[in-house]
């Protein structure tokens, strides 16, 4: 009698677990969960072309084309989407890679005074040979190429260490023979990384554009707080670093990049977490480092391994519709300039679940995107600042520092708080209160700040009544 009892409650189990996950087969997706699977319309047609798929064979052997061995490591994953990542263990692939951490390549960027620090190793730029000269020679070849980002609904990403250390020597060799050189090559490099910025689909490559782009600014900040600033910079400043637009500022595609990999791999019985190498995690880890996110910040917005029964997803439609909800706020939520996200909670919180549905259900995940939310505005709030560096070193006769940054405008106004940008006269930095939203005097722990020089508008000449003069005499 009690194996009966026993058979009888599995099969009841069986049957009011089958029916959460079953119906929902033959029923067509939401508007919304087929909006955000939706890959982005390809406009290359020559691949060869693209830009992203040389920066996926960036580091291979000075042999091999990087654009061919970054498409052909993109080929390989489309097998299975989701899943698969850029197989970087295959001969030649990596084989130029490099294992610095951020703050060892290339030191002498963040000096007090980088541009001295690069006329002094001119020798060296013009000498360099090696790992260093293909990285440079490769590095000017990608910025003349197009960009179209094709990791939409793969999970694999570039290495990025290779591609950092290129662009610090290009810009870095530019400023070593000319002033002028240097900010045409900044010039260039901020204007490739805001168009891949602007088109990234998948939320590593966004990062990556964020970390060169602020890169650039940390230098051009560091230049504009000099004591005497060469011409060249103050006026090439304001063109390369007017705030970011709506698209550059928007996480659309990342977010349903990373919606659509969950639901590939929940289809295919596996998740992102159970795959991950050891190279993905490397890289992963190196760029959150490096653009300082959280240590767990892409582990955060990946999906988890799903529970199953005998074999089957306990991921119901309902579950999946759930999170397409989910997505779709936040997408708004970025777009409109928000600073706090929607959470899951908000949405599906108060949602009622029937006594089998709560048995069976897992603890609910919900993707942290706030620090990558966080790092745009900061971002923005870079650009801004650079700009307003250059307006407080000309001449006017506004008297006062916080005066001056109100009547730029709101466009140059803090994207964390919406009002003017504050000024501190004991550390001569203007700043953002950043992410907290607090005024912390432009603590670097805090706020986003830059060092400023203030000029004033020259004290006007006494009146020619006042003056003597010395008139000719004829005689």
């Amino acid at each position: 009698m009690k194996h009966l009892i026993i058979t009888v409650v599995i099969l009841w189990a069986f049957f009011q677990i089958s029916g959460l996950i079953w119906p929902s087969k033959g029923q067509p997706p939401s508007p919304t969960f087929t909006r955000l699977i939706e890959p982005p319309q390809q406009r290359l047609v020559d691949l060869y072309e693209n830009g992203y798929f040389y920066l996926l064979g960036f580091a291979s052997a000075a042999s091999l084309d990087p654009v061919k061995t970054g498409h052909e490591m993109w080929s390989e994953t489309n097998a299975a989407p989701g899943i698969s990542e850029f197989n970087y263990e295959k001969p030649g692939r990596a084989e130029l890679h490099i294992q610095l951490p951020v703050e060892q390549i290339l030191p002498s960027w963040n000096s007090e005074n980088p541009v001295g620090e690069f006329r002094n190793m001119q020798a060296w730029f013009h000498q360099m040979t090696g790992r260093d000269r293909a990285f440079l020679t490769r590095y000017e070849r990608w910025l003349s190429m197009p960009f179209e980002d094709m990791g939409f609904a793969h999970c694999g990403t570039p290495r990025f260490a290779e591609i950092f250390l290129a662009h610090r020597l290009y810009v870095a060799d530019g400023f070593s023979r000319q002033t002028a050189l240097g900010m045409h090559r900044m010039t260039q490099d901020i204007r490739a990384w805001r168009n891949v910025l602007r088109n990234a689909t998948t939320i590593a490559t966004k990062v990556m554009a964020q970390l060169v782009i602020t890169d650039d600014l940390h230098l051009l900040s560091t230049l504009l707080s000099q004591a005497t600033v060469d011409k060249t910079v103050l006026v090439m400043t304001p063109n390369i670093a007017p705030p970011l637009t709506a698209a550059e500022s928007s996480l659309r595609w990342p977010l349903q990049h990373q919606f659509t990999l969950g639901v590939h791999a929940d289809h295919a019985g596996k998740f992102a977490t159970e795959t991950h190498t050891e190279s993905l995690q490397t890289a992963q880890q190196w760029l959150a480092n490096a653009a300082r996110l959280p240590e767990q910040a892409f582990d955060r917005i990946t999906h988890p391994h799903g529970r199953s029964l005998i074999g089957i997803s306990l991921q119901t439609r309902d579950t999946w519709e759930m999170y397409a909800t989910y997505y779709d706020a936040i997408i708004h939520a970025t777009e409109a300039g928000q600073t706090t996200l929607p959470t899951l909670h908000e949405l599906s919180g108060n949602a009622r679940h029937g006594m089998t549905e709560r048995l069976i259900s897992t603890t609910r995940f919900e993707p942290d995107w706030a620090p990558f939310n966080y790092q745009l505005k900061e971002t923005d709030a870079r650009l801004r600042l650079a700009s307003l560096q250059v307006v407080l070193r000309r001449p006017s006769a506004q008297t006062t520092v916080p005066n001056r940054l109100a009547e730029v405008g709101s466009s140059y106004y803090d994207p964390f708080s919406g009002l003017p940008m504050l000024w501190s006269p004991t550390q001569q930095k203007i700043y953002s209160v950043g992410k907290d939203r607090f005024d912390d005097g432009g603590d670097t722990s805090f706020d986003v700040s830059v060092p400023a020089i203030v000029t004033l508008a020259p004290a006007p000449k006494e009146s020619q009544a006042s003056t003597p003069t010395r008139r000719s005499v004829r005689h």
